[in-house]
């Protein structure tokens, strides 16, 4: 999992629709996918556990609107919703858990949602408390202002039933507050940042507070302090905030996003995400002068990598937390009193969990409970369980729709009408379906992968024959877990036609195209003698033939996408190698004959002519190919190119990343040499549809917004003889795991 801070990702999800679609086509959301999610996905927070052994927790997304639920596993591992978030004024992303008072009540914060400006179309977060019979009531709604906005952490509770917290945002300098919240819904923020570079009180507390017995409040802030590394900082009942650490980013620690506990001594402890030798991430423990004894250092090995959550203590000073990374798919570890740890259990990434995000907390019989963001049956994160012996047990995995869920390839369409593609998750199993959807837009899933030897991960999307059978590729799964090549028939009965071993012959696949005697061409990101993948033929007997291997170097590396023919050429591009200025190249548009001998037909050079062509190429009936460059031009955010037969480039048109599309996928043409595609960003924050004319004229035909209507469509589009245009979005719609639209000039 890429090591990202929870402040970059709230604050990427702020960022959404801040610009509105201005969009002269008409769209229709033909397919929502992952729609059904009602039990939540994405548990970002822990859990607490009632004196009967139920937990309770929230997840970030899911619920009948994908902005998250507030949930409870009971001993037996059933789930409840107790409340799903709309993203409206109720609040939507819960970061942060949940708190629980004696009467059973719960409360919580929400990073979005709540009462919304031009400013912060999504709002800024609420608090809120869920009763015993469900009903949720809004305590608080935040501005964005001086009262603060995006509450990441969640809140604590004093005996008068004041509330206390963190607000990463806001504050009379935007950088954070800690607030308190009676028991009325009166907000006092008790401390706004500075933010100071060089000094300064501390910016973006991503974590909560802890308040001793005095009514001082202890917590950390991701950023500030000297060295912009964060800081330990103490809240006294006067307001006076106190510096006690700023880390340097170094040895000591860098970052950190989880806040602290405290001993009946006073001492602190936590956890810094980055720093120490390893840059993995250190335990730490603070005194009450300030000074700082690294308990422990992580690798970024087997044990631990990049310490999200913090920590708890026993009553025999042993501690007990998370990694995110590390091993395969992160672990729990106990850190004794003289600093040795002991893994007590290191995630696969597979159906027992992955990427334990949150901390842990214990039983009296010595058992530890916590979630994962990832893994699980379906991927979308896991409750768990971990006794004293290191035995997990999953006690709850968060289902996903068995439609299937985020489609990066396209579609293609039948003479009825009807749209087949492929999602990469999803499904019974987590690992894509191929589907079917006709014209009133109603879905048929035609085959499920498992990820085994059938394969699993469609990136790529399917090609269909007279006959009605659909060919296609995965990304991963098989024998060797390199990816197959499939045929799957009219009744959706899936044969492997070939496996690849990840060796000489290619690994990982992308899509594939097939002549009238039936043979099948397609290419590998990876496998062949350096690793750099292959093109290669299959024919009707499932017998592979590589027709050339790349070595990385000028001839090019890594085929993101297939091949076209032209005569008894192919033709495509890689997205690395090549004579270019970027690191291992950046990329090449190349010819391979029929006798396999390859031509390098153009060299990206790094600059404006473009940078990293994830996608083919198309051609004429002249033989210029049309193509575009996942980056490179004037701001880095794509091209449109055309090479002619003499290997000549000419820069179509050079995206701006702004209102008019950035980080192109591939294009289509028309009869009267228009060019159709989609680019993954920019536009209304969600990608475009755009058409280029023969001048090079750009003209944005959908802005996608990220919400209902789709966003970041991963691939191009197919175009019907009336004009309209179809496609996917990986991300957005209802689920916000993709949809199939249609584009209607």
């Amino acid at each position: 999992m890429e090591r990202t801070s929870l402040l970059s990702f709230a604050w990427a999800l702020a960022l959404i629709a801040i610009a509105s679609a201005q969009a002269p086509a008409s769209e229709i959301v033909l397919h929502n996918f992952g729609s059904p999610a009602p039990k939540g996905a994405g548990p970002w927070a822990g859990v607490i556990r009632d004196s009967a052994g139920n937990l309770y927790g929230t997840t970030n997304t899911g619920g009948v609107s994908n902005k998250g639920v507030v949930y409870k596993v009971d001993t037996t591992g059933r789930q409840t919703v107790l409340h799903s978030f709309t993203g409206g004024a109720d609040g939507g992303y819960p970061y942060a858990g949940v708190i629980g008072d004696s009467a059973g009540n719960l409360y919580g914060t929400t990073c979005q949602g709540g009462t919304t400006n031009v400013a912060a179309p999504h709002g800024n977060g609420v608090v809120y408390k869920l009763d015993t019979t469900g009903p949720e009531t809004v305590l608080y709604n935040f501005t964005g202002g001086a009262d603060g906005g995006c509450p990441v952490a969640g809140v604590i509770r004093d005996s008068a039933g004041n509330l206390y917290g963190t607000a990463q945002s806001g504050g009379t300098a935007g950088t954070g507050v800690v607030y308190k919240l009676d028991s009325t819904g009166h907000e006092t923020v008790l401390f706004s940042f500075t933010g100071t570079w060089g000094g300064g009180d501390g910016d973006g507390p991503i974590a909560g507070v802890i308040r001793d017995p005095a009514g001082n409040l202890y917590g950390t802030t991701f950023n500030g302090g000297a060295a912009n590394a964060g800081v330990v900082y103490r809240l006294d009942t006067t307001g006076h905030a106190t510096v006690l650490y700023s880390f340097t980013g170094g040895a000591d620690g860098d970052k950190p996003v989880a806040g602290v506990i405290r001993d009946s001594a006073g001492n602190l402890y936590g956890t810094a995400s980055y720093g120490g030798t390893a840059n993995a991430g250190v335990v730490y423990k603070l005194d009450t002068t300030g000074h700082e004894t690294l308990l422990y250092t992580f690798t970024g090995g087997a044990d631990g990598d990049c310490p999200m959550a913090g920590v708890i203590r026993d009553s025999a000073g042993n501690l007990y937390g998370t990694t995110q990374g590390g091993g395969t798919g992160g672990v729990v570890y106990k850190l004794d009193s003289t600093g040795h740890e002991t893994v007590l259990y290191s995630f696969t990434g597979g159906a027992d969990g992955d990427a334990p995000w949150a901390g842990v907390i214990g039983d009296s019989a010595g058992n530890l409970y916590g979630t994962t963001y990832g893994g699980g049956a379906t991927g979308r994160g896991t409750v768990y369980k971990v006794d004293s012996t290191g035995h997990e047990t999953v006690l709850y995995s968060f289902p996903v729709g068995t439609d299937g869920g985020d489609p990066y390839a396209g579609v293609i369409g039948d003479s009825a009408g009807n749209l087949y593609g492929t999602t990469t998750s999803g499904g019974t199993a987590n690992a894509g379906v191929v589907y079917k959807v006709d014209g009133a837009g109603h879905e048929t899933v035609l085959y499920t992968f498992t990820g085994g030897a059938d394969g699993g991960g469609p990136y790529a999307g399917v090609i269909r024959d007279s006959n009605g059978n659909l060919y296609g590729t995965t990304y991963h799964g098989g024998t060797a877990g390199a990816g197959v090549v499939y045929k799957l028939d009219t009744v959706g009965q899936e044969t492997v036609l070939y496996s690849f071993t990840g060796g000489a012959d290619g690994g990982v696949p992308n899509g594939v195209i097939r002549d009238p005697a039936g043979n099948l061409y397609g290419t590998t990101s990876g496998g062949g003698t350096a690793n750099a993948g292959v093109v290669y033929k299959l024919d009707t007997t499932g017998q592979e033939t590589v027709l050339y291997s790349f070595t990385g170097g000028p001839d090019g590396g890594q085929p993101q996408a297939g091949v076209i023919f032209g005569g008894t050429n192919l033709y495509g591009t890689t997205t690395r190698g090549g004579t270019g200025a970027c690191y291992s190249g950046c990329g090449v548009v190349y010819k391979v004959d029929a006798t396999g001998q390859e031509t390098v037909l153009y060299n990206f050079a790094g600059g404006a002519d473009g940078v990293y062509p994830l996608a083919g190429v198309i051609r004429d009936s002249a033989g210029n190919l049309y193509g575009a460059t996942f980056y490179g031009g004037a701001v880095n955010a794509g091209v449109v190119y055309k090479v002619d037969g003499g290997g000549h480039e000419t820069v179509l048109y050079t995206f701006t990343g702004l209102a008019d599309g950035g980080n192109p996928s591939g294009v289509i043409r028309d009869s009267a040499g228009n060019l159709y595609g989609t680019t993954s960003n920019g536009g209304a924050m969600g990608g475009v549809v755009f058409k280029l004319d023969t001048t090079g004229q750009e003209t944005v035909l959908y802005s996608f917004t990220g919400g209902a209507d789709g966003g970041n469509p991963s691939s191009g589009v197919i175009r019907d003889a009336a004009g309209n245009l179809y496609g996917t979005t990986s991300n957005g719609g209802k689920g916000f795991t993709g949809v199939v639209f249609k584009l209607t000039p």
